[in-house]
């Protein structure tokens, strides 16, 4: 495999995934992704053979998204969950304020990650376990002295790929639970949270607003609409996706953009990417304001499962609201972050060790029983 940063020097695959890559990491090459994703002030580079073109990340700011930084992610992304569940877990803020400074002390900054689209999901293509030893002796050529991370591997999908990298000495980082529904069979459909998902979503009534049909100003509202609920509800270290990417998302068709309006109003979005038979929705947002009763995420979700059906897909449905989307056919897989460390000196490789055990004993179990 080679790497570069240079898009007219990539000999981009001759294949849709090299397609797709080449008009989604272009503009990131030529310009900066700090543009398209406000938080992740990261360099870019491109992993690529005769099959397939990997996007690498690395160097990001302090603070950047949890997609790109694995300080962000133990540190302070899980603070600012903490507090959301509950305001008096305040109290252990300078406890995580510690721990981000002692992982970046210990050079967890550095991490590269590979196929990292900024997207809170990962998707992967066909890999090899040839593909996949490659990738890794090229970029310990080029990063002797760093952490090589895999996100977004989970054990529905890519268990071959998680064993080949624990043959060639990665560590397994447990990192969430994520979600699988399979809409392509009739009997996922007799679902009664379905159907009555279905019927409880009719009022107001909805026009569709399919991906041509998007504009500008549409956009602009996407973008809000996206805001309120992933940052402003959930959490700042999310994506924090601009307009340049999702004009970009629009016009290369890296997403796949629904929506829903009322009164020429736009109410709901969602843009969504598909790979190697898997979909999943990065953007997502609704009005917080409407009456829950109308159900906005609720028919977002149904529309995914839906296009799913049509194109024969299954649905990486993320992490989170775990409990909703189980009640709906889904079923829950482990995602691991695999992390190469054998490289580095020992007090990193007993840090990242420390932390993958800890991970395994605790977090894990937690997740499982608390169905997170």
């Amino acid at each position: 495999m080679k790497l570069g940063n240079d898009a007219s020097q990539i000999e981009w695959p001759s294949n849709p995934d090299g397609d797709y890559a080449r008009r989604a990491l272009t503009p990131l090459l030529q310009g900066s992704a700090a543009a398209f994703v406000a938080n992740a002030r990261v360099q870019v580079a491109v992993l690529s053979d005769a099959q397939t073109a990997l996007p690498i990340t690395f160097d990001p700011a302090w603070h950047d998204s949890f997609t790109v930084s694995p300080v962000t992610h133990l540190a302070h992304y899980a603070a600012q969950e903490l507090y959301q569940l509950s305001r008096a877990a305040a109290v252990a803020a300078p406890l995580f304020k510690g721990l981000g400074l002692g992982l970046r002390g210990l050079g967890f900054e550095r991490t590269v990650y590979v196929n990292n689209w900024l997207l809170s999901t990962n998707l992967y293509p066909h890999l090899t376990s040839a593909q996949l030893r490659e990738a890794t002796h090229t970029l310990l050529a080029a990063f002797p002295d760093r952490p090589i991370a895999w996100r977004s591997l989970d054990t529905a999908r890519h268990a071959l790929l998680i064993g080949t990298l624990e043959a060639a000495g990665y560590l397994r980082l447990p990192s969430r639970l994520v979600t699988y529904q399979d809409p392509r069979g009739a009997a996922f459909w007799r679902s009664s949270q379905l159907r009555n998902d279905a019927s409880r979503t009719r009022r107001p009534a909805a026009d569709p607003v399919l991906h041509d049909d998007f504009t500008d100003a549409d956009l602009h509202t996407a973008l809000t609409l996206y805001q309120q609920l992933y940052l402003g509800k959930y959490s700042t270290y999310n994506p924090q996706f601009t307009l340049p990417f999702l004009q970009l998302a629009h016009s290369q068709r890296l997403l796949e953009l629904r929506g829903l309006r009322v009164g020429g109003v736009l109410k709901a979005v969602r843009g969504s990417v598909s790979r190697a038979g898997v979909m999943t929705s990065p953007v997502f947002g609704y009005d917080l304001s409407a009456p829950q009763k109308e159900g906005w995420y609720r028919r977002l979700s149904l529309g995914v499962l839906q296009d799913a059906r049509q194109e024969g897909l299954l649905v990486n449905a993320s992490g989170g609201v775990g409990a909703f989307k189980r009640a709906r056919g889904g079923v829950a897989a482990p995602e691991y972050t695999m992390v190469c460390v054998a490289h580095l000196p020992r007090a990193q490789q007993h840090a990242w060790t420390l932390l993958a055990t800890l991970l395994e004993r605790f977090l894990l179990p937690v997740l499982i029983k608390h169905n997170l």
